[in-house]
This record gives C-alpha cells, structure tokens and sequence, in this order.
C-alpha cells in the first residue's frame, strides 16, 4: 500500500527533533571552539564532551570512549576487549542488532529469558552453577528493546551481586532510561557497582536526534585507551562537529526541557497504542511499558507473527518479527514501535493489524 504504516523502526517522531535548538548549539560550539571541531580529533571523541559525561556519571574523563552512536561502541568492545567463542549471556529477547553483531564475531551465546520485570536472574545464576559462566552479560534494564521491560530493584542487585560471586562482566545499555512516562526512576546497575564489573553505553539518539550519531560507553581506562587507540588506526576520530553541538545542548541547560518534550510525545503514542490493543484478537499477551519506544506482543497459540508478517505489510503495516530477537524461537511475538509514527496512525495501523491477526483480511 501506498499509505503504508511502520511500526518497526525505533526512531524519534519528527516532531520530537528540535532542528531549531540543534542548528543554535551547533553555531554556538563553532563560535567557541570552531578549529578543534573542524580539524582532525583523538579517538576518545571530543574532551569537553567526555568531561561533561564523566562529571554527571561520576567518573573519570579517561573511562569516557564517544562513539558514532552507542552500537559502534558495542561492536569495538567485541572486537577488542572479547574474543570469538566469548560465553556472553544476552537477554531473550534481546535487541537484533547486538544479537547480530554477537554472532559475526563468533561469540557463544547464551540467552536467558526476560519477564515482565526484566531478565530472570535466577535462570543466569543456574546456568552459571552448572559451569556456564559468561564473560559478559549484555542487558537493557530499562524499556528494554524489544520488550518494553524493566527489570526491577531487586534484580538488579541480585545481578551485581552475582557478578562479583562468578566474576562476568555486565554491559548496562541505556539508550531509554530517562524516557519514562510514569513510576519512580530506578537505580543504575553502573550505580551499584565498580566501572570494571558494569560498563556503561547510551546514546543520544533517543533523547535528542539519532542523526547525529553520538553515543558514548563508559569502561575502564586501559580498555577505553585500548579502543581509542582502534578507532585512531580506523576513522582517526568520530565527528566533532555533532559532538560540539551536543555538549553545548547540555551546558546550555537544553538537555533536562528536551527529554521531557520527547517524553511527553512519546508518552502520547504509547497511550494511543495501548488504547488500540482492543483491535487485537482474544488471547494476546502484552504488558505496556512505562516508558521508552517499544510496544511488545505475544500472540495466542496459532498464529505466527513471522507467517502473518507478510500479509500485514501487504495490509500497509510493517513491524518487527520477535522471531529476529532471539537466538531461536519467537515465531508467534513482534515489536511494535510507536514512537515514529502520530497517534492517529497508531490508531490506523493498529485497526489494520488487527484485522490482519483476526483473519478478517
């Protein structure tokens, strides 16, 4: 269809990018520092910006690597801090691109299942008793991608403490934390414990503008002067000129008004997403988030979201098959992002899935 409506892309509705704010920050760091951001850089990414990162997370401006957008941080950990047949324990589901990027770099995967308050760290503590001990567990505590699920208080401290107990490292990724519609903002697994047991990533991409491509991870200085030295041999530098802008949204005092306006846009397509699920068949399981992109569904015993796929998108609706979240199975979920599209065509393209899934079409 012409008219088609995607609910698979998690990005920021337009209205959410404040071209307005972004082209004023750029102006303003070319004004203040406009030969550094225009030359050649370090690896490590701009130095007012990492100091700004180091002094709100409470680190040192050493642990800070920028990257072009959080992923590309993901990609060089696994290339140079992990190594092919790494156990890394993921979330299932868990977002597809790090699922991806796990299995081109020959990592053993070893998923475990999320629930509705985050990843079941009962089952990662039985499989590290049996012997299966990851390097690396990867986790989204809040409005995971896919799954819309935060993982509670007291998993999260059961997590830390199970990292010290079996010695793995934690990866916290956080692109969505601070995009919550209601409840209390939950500590960070990074809060909780030493830079060499949780690493840190998130991105702006979600709270200001994915094209600038501006991500960050926080780890220890050897490995951060590790991937610094990489990503000199490499690119040279990420782009400066983006990171300028950022650093004077943030210093400028933008940054706190920004995320609430993105939230208060998101938080209304969440609401016309949820109000649209009594166009779903009996028998779907979803638990609406609280905050983040991610609408995530379970349809009832039958029907295939990766058999049904194609006559959506033939019905002008696209999502994305759960099936591609998992290491195996998930033929019967899908991620449905409402955070790209109006409430209106939530409503629309709901009204059209629906039918798809009753078998009405």
């Amino acid at each position: 269809m012409s008219n088609s409506i995607s609910f698979a892309r998690g990005a920021p509705a337009p209205e959410a990018l404040s071209a307005d704010l972004i082209a004023e920050c750029t102006q303003r760091a070319l004004a203040a520092d406009g030969t550094r951001l225009l030359s050649y850089g370090t690896g490590e990414g701009y130095p007012p910006l990492r100091e700004v990162i180091a002094e709100e997370r409470g680190v040192d401006p050493g642990q800070v690597f920028i990257t072009n957008g959080s992923l590309q941080g993901f990609v060089m950990m696994l290339e140079h801090v992990l190594k092919p047949g790494d156990l890394v324990a993921v979330e299932a589901p868990t977002y597809d691109r790090a699922l991806l990027q796990l299995e081109k770099h020959g990592m053993h995967i070893l998923p475990i299942p999320v629930e509705t308050d985050g990843m079941d760290v009962a089952a990662l503590e039985a499989a590290c008793a049996a012997g299966q001990v990851p390097k690396l567990v990867y986790t989204i505590p809040n409005f995971q991608n896919p799954s819309g699920a935060t993982m509670s208080v007291k998993k999260r401290e059961a997590l830390v403490a199970m990292a010290d107990r079996f010695d793995f490292t934690i990866l916290e990724d956080d692109p969505y934390g601070r995009l919550r519609f209601e409840g209390e903002h939950l500590p960070g697994l990074a809060t909780m414990a030493p830079v060499d047991r949780v690493m840190f990533t998130s991105s702006f991409s979600k709270i200001v503008a994915p094209g600038l491509r501006v991500g960050y991870i926080i780890m220890p200085k050897a490995q951060a002067s590790m991937m610094a030295t990489a990503a000199n041999q490499t690119y040279i530098s990420p782009a400066f000129l983006a990171q300028g802008a950022i650093h004077q949204l943030i210093t400028g005092g933008h940054l706190d008004d920004n995320i609430a306006k993105v939230t208060n846009l998101m938080r209304r397509r969440r609401d016309a997403m949820v109000a649209a699920l009594d166009q779903m068949p009996e028998g779907i399981t979803c638990t609406p988030p609280e905050g983040g992109f991610f609408l995530w569904m379970e349809l009832p015993e039958g029907l295939s979201a990766d058999a049904l796929f194609q006559p959506a998108k033939d019905a002008g609706v696209v999502y994305v098959q759960g099936s591609a979240c998992f290491a195996d199975g998930g033929e019967r979920t899908l991620r449905l992002a409402f955070s790209g599209v109006s409430p209106d065509e939530i409503t629309e393209g709901m009204t059209r899935l629906g039918a798809v899934f009753r078998g009405d079409t």
